[in-house]
This record gives structure tokens, C-alpha cells and sequence, in this order.
């Protein structure tokens, strides 16, 4: 039997960013009319940081003349637990511009008179304040704010900076805290200075799956590089919407290993509390019962965050493996694989509850703890996975374009997360998690997802397809450099393809091609493909 093996050198050296500790933090609202026993909640869960707001609107009621007094509570709290707080600007005052968000250089001129004052109330607890809340998604604009908020935020980052610094040098300034990772949204920011006069810049990763998250902060990093230099990346908003409350805990220690890794300085988890209309987000109920992702935030706190970052083991894309200190902590998790891990170990599940020692990959993390932890993944053949490999080998994406063929899919950025596509396609689009067909005047466009085979073999393809919720049907179609070896729909049930067997040369391809199935052409899907292959 062939077996595909990979040693992971635990004991490789730690790269330079991984000298400053990763923090992980969670999202509370004292400013909404929370109960100050919220922040000792937060404590007690081992959360060193907790971001908040202060409403401008109610801290000055007349021009330059502050009341801190709603704040000062909650912001005393905070400090007596231990927490440092993320201050962050989103709102307006109706004192300026009109209730608008500041736009002119009064409003302005207003917002950094109010922060100005607010640290200096708040010397020795607030050293670090986020100018910008998803300014992106234009949720919280309004006003001439919203005809172009890359160059109103980029204005307005450069006056704070240049009003805060010289009195308050220490400060850090953090922008902008976007929905996704936007590239063009933050390109244009970058373009009109706003890069030079933050600190830090923020970003708000939703998705649907953590594994693919390190691309785009590494897009993001090379983005600031291409714009004038690197800047600190924190992740002020990070959680997912879910039915069922186990996975907030399985996709917070994905993501936290992710981010952690990635040189991300700080990430908090939002929400503390369940919220009405976030209501299944929170580590906490309403009534302070704690739910799998406390359970995971405590745990991560306690155990694995103190070993230092986590540094990426694993070789391929179908797996993840992240060792925590010098191989004292490993968290893993992959499409598939059988383990062989030696070294003194205890086994946990992302809550922290003991489990049995594994011996195969799953999509669900493991953690082990112990010493001299060295981790092998064998399996009887490399796997090929459209979301673990997305947007890397062997993976390619395609358009077939009516009377023209098939045609490359090139990286878009846009106001959101960045997508495979082409300037004249839209809606059609492939993602991590799914794709988007498209109709105009001249006929349908499909979307093609292609593996391309390194080496030589039989190979096992399975698969599914569903389609969105609201969405027209679309027609599946698998080929083999071109000749059909499968066909199939999407209706109120999933497509399940395979285990189809296939004998390719090194370099034939397999076709993933998805139509418009229904009038409007513009059908959309989720999906998942894995390949097994070459096999023994």
C-alpha cells in the first residue's frame, strides 16, 4: 500500500510576529443599558479586553461642554475587573452637521474636540480608541458621509490623528472595523491616506467557514504593502450566526487558531450576551447561563492562549494543525486522515471536556495537551477539497461565456469579501462556500470549478450541490477534459454525486460546471467537492 505521510517539525522556530501575544476579547454593550455585573462576567470567563461604545450625542449636549457621567460607571467596572476597553466611534450628534455623520470640517473639528476630551476624562483606563464601524456596508452613515465614505473616512482619520496625537501621544487609533475583509472598500481608504494615519486597521472576518480566512488577511497584508507599509491587523468583531449553539464553539477555535496564527494582534468575540436581534450569537443567555462557546472562550483563555501564538503545521491545505508552545498544545482538524501523535497527551474537545485519543482527522478540532507533542497524518491518498484548497492548486475557476467558451476567473474586489469573477459578469461569482450563475441578452453564463490532476491514477470524486434558499434550480454538469461523465440538478434537496471512480493522466482536468437552471439565470449554490487520488 502507497501512504501519503506528513511530519510535522514541531520544534521549527517561531516567526518575528509571534513575539507579542495574541489577546482575544468579546463585545459587550454598557452604552445600550447593560448591568454593570456583565463586565465581571467578562472577567471571570478571562476575557482581558472588552470593546464598547460612548454616546457622543449624550456626553455633549451643548458645543464643548462634556458629561461623562452615563459612561463613567461601566467604564469604572471595566478597570476594577482588570479589562482594558476598545472604545469605539460610529454615532453622530446632532450639535454638528446637521445629525449627519461628520462630514464638514466643523463636524470634524466636533468629534475630535469629543474624543480629545473623553481621553483626557478617561487618562490612565482608555488608551485605544476605533474610528469607524463598518463604515463599508454604510449601515451607520448618513448624510453626504455615504456619496464616497473611503475619502469622508480617510478626512476624518487624518483629523483625529492629527488633533489626538499631540496631546495624547500613547493613543491608538484603529480604522475601521469593516464587515468582511474588503479590499477595494479599504484600497480606496488607503488611496485617499488613510492608511498613513491609523495605527491599526481593523476588520470584521464574518463567513460562513473559518479555514480560508489567513488568505484574505494575507491579501490585506500585501495591500498595505503595495499602499505604503504594514500596519497592526485586529479583528474587533468576529462570530457567526447559528442554529445550533455547538458551533459557535468549534468555529471559535478554528478561528482563534486561524487569526492567532496569522499575526492578527487581538480578536473579540461577538457577543457577550445573546442579543434581540442577534439572538443566538452570545457566550451567554440573557439570564447569565453560559453557553459551548463560554465554555470554548474560557477554556482557550485558561489552557492554550498562555502557551504563545500557534504556529501552522500542516503542509497541505486539507488539514489544519496548529501548535501551541514548544509542541505543549496542538489544535487540529481536516478533511480527513488517520493520526498518529506521540509525545505525553491529554485529549479535549473544543469546551474543554475530555475525549477519547483520536485517531482520525474530522472537521471537528481536537485539542491535545501535554509535551513533546509530535503529530503525523497519514492517509492512503492526497485529498483535493473545494473549501479546505479554494483559490489554490489544484483548484482553478472559469466562466463559459456564449459563442466564446470558456474564459479565466480573475480575483474582484469589492465593497465585501473579494470573490472569484470578472468586471462584466456580475452576479456570477464563485466563493469558498458557493457560486452564482448569471443570464444576459446573449445567453446563459456558467460558472466552472476545475481540478486539474498532478499525477497519474484513479481517482474518487464525491460531491453535493444545493441550492440557496429563494434561489432558481441550477443544472450540474461533471466532465472529464471535456466529455460528460455525470449530470444533475439542484431542487429542494441537495445533488449528491459519487463515489464516482475516474482514471486520469497527470494534468487531465475535471469540470465542475454549474448553469442557470430557471429563467433568471442567476442561480445560486452552496457546495462541497472532494477528490481522493491518486489511490492506492
Amino acid at each position: 500500500m502507497k501512504w501519503w505521510a506528513l511530519l510535522l517539525p514541531m520544534l521549527a522556530g517561531s516567526p518575528a510576529w509571534a513575539q507579542e501575544p495574541f489577546r482575544l476579547g468579546v463585545q459587550t454593550h454598557f452604552e445600550q443599558g447593560w448591568g454593570l455585573d456583565w463586565a465581571g462576567i467578562a472577567a471571570g470567563l478571562g476575557a482581558p479586553l472588552v470593546r464598547d461604545e460612548i454616546g457622543w450625542a449624550e456626553a455633549e449636549r451643548a458645543r464643548g461642554r462634556y458629561d461623562f457621567s452615563k459612561s463613567d460607571p461601566y467604564m469604572r467596572e471595566i478597570r476594577a475587573q482588570g479589562m482594558a476597553p476598545l472604545i469605539v466611534w460610529t454615532d453622530t450628534n446632532p450639535l454638528y452637521d446637521r445629525k449627519q455623520t461628520p462630514h464638514s470640517e466643523d463636524g470634524r473639528a466636533g468629534l475630535v474636540a469629543y474624543l480629545d476630551a473623553m481621553l483626557t476624562h478617561y487618562a490612565g483606563t482608555l488608551t485605544r480608541i476605533e474610528i469607524g464601524n463598518e463604515v463599508n456596508s454604510e449601515e451607520f452613515l448618513s448624510g453626504p458621509f455615504r456619496d464616497d465614505p473611503p475619502r469622508h473616512l480617510a478626512a476624518t482619520v487624518r483629523a483625529v490623528a492629527q488633533g489626538l496625537k499631540p496631546r495624547h501621544p500613547d493613543v491608538e487609533i484603529i480604522c475601521a472595523g469593516t464587515n468582511m475583509i474588503p479590499l477595494q472598500f479599504l484600497r480606496d481608504f488607503f488611496r485617499h491616506g488613510g492608511l498613513l494615519d491609523c495605527d491599526a486597521i481593523s476588520i470584521h472576518p464574518y463567513r460562513r467557514h473559518p479555514e480560508n480566512a489567513d488568505l484574505e488577511i494575507a491579501a490585506l497584508r500585501a495591500l498595505m504593502r503595495d499602499m505604503g507599509g504594514e500596519k497592526p491587523i485586529h479583528v474587533t468583531e468576529f462570530g457567526k450566526w447559528v442554529e445550533d449553539p455547538a458551533e459557535s464553539a468549534v468555529y471559535m477555535v478554528k478561528m482563534v487558531s486561524i487569526l492567532a496564527a496569522e499575526g492578527v494582534g487581538e480578536a473579540y468575540w461577538y457577543a457577550l450576551m445573546d442579543e434581540p436581534w442577534w439572538p443566538n450569537m452570545g457566550l451567554m443567555t440573557p439570564q447569565r447561563a453560559e453557553k459551548p462557546a463560554a465554555e470554548a472562550f474560557r477554556f482557550l483563555q485558561e489552557k492554550l492562549l498562555p502557551l504563545g501564538r500557534p504556529v501552522p503545521r500542516a503542509a497541505t491545505r486539507a488539514a489544519r494543525v496548529f501548535e501551541y508552545g514548544d509542541g505543549e498544545g496542538l489544535v487540529f482538524w481536516g478533511v480527513d486522515g488517520a493520526i498518529a501523535l506521540t509525545g505525553e497527551a491529554a485529549f479535549f474537545d473544543v469546551t474543554g471536556r475530555p475525549v477519547p485519543r483520536p485517531e482520525r482527522l474530522t472537521e471537528t478540532p481536537v485539542i491535545a495537551l501535554g509535551r513533546r507533542l509530535d503529530l503525523r497524518i497519514v492517509t492512503d491518498a492526497p485529498i483535493a477539497d473545494s473549501l479546505y484548497q479554494y483559490d489554490t492548486p489544484p483548484w482553478s475557476y472559469f466562466a463559459r461565456r456564449p459563442g466564446i467558451g470558456l474564459t479565466p476567473l480573475e480575483t474582484m474586489e469589492w465593497r465585501w469579501s473579494s470573490y472569484r469573477g470578472a468586471p462584466d459578469l456580475w452576479p456570477l461569482k464563485i466563493t469558498d462556500a458557493g457560486m452564482t450563475t448569471a443570464r444576459f441578452s446573449d445567453g446563459p453564463y456558467h460558472a466552472v470549478e476545475r481540478f486539474t490532476a498532478a499525477a497519474a491514477g484513479r481517482y474518487r470524486v464525491v460531491g453535493w450541490w444545493q441550492a440557496s434558499k429563494d434561489s432558481e434550480p441550477s443544472v450540474i454538469l461533471v466532465t472529464h477534459n471535456g466529455a460528460g461523465i455525470a449530470e444533475g440538478r439542484t431542487g429542494p434537496g441537495r445533488f449528491r454525486l459519487g463515489p464516482l471512480d475516474v482514471t486520469l493522466a497527470a494534468g487531465d482536468t475535471v469540470d465542475f460546471e454549474v448553469a442557470p437552471g430557471g429563467p433568471g439565470g442567476d442561480g445560486s449554490l452552496r457546495r462541497r467537492i472532494r477528490i481522493d487520488g491518486p489511490l492506492p
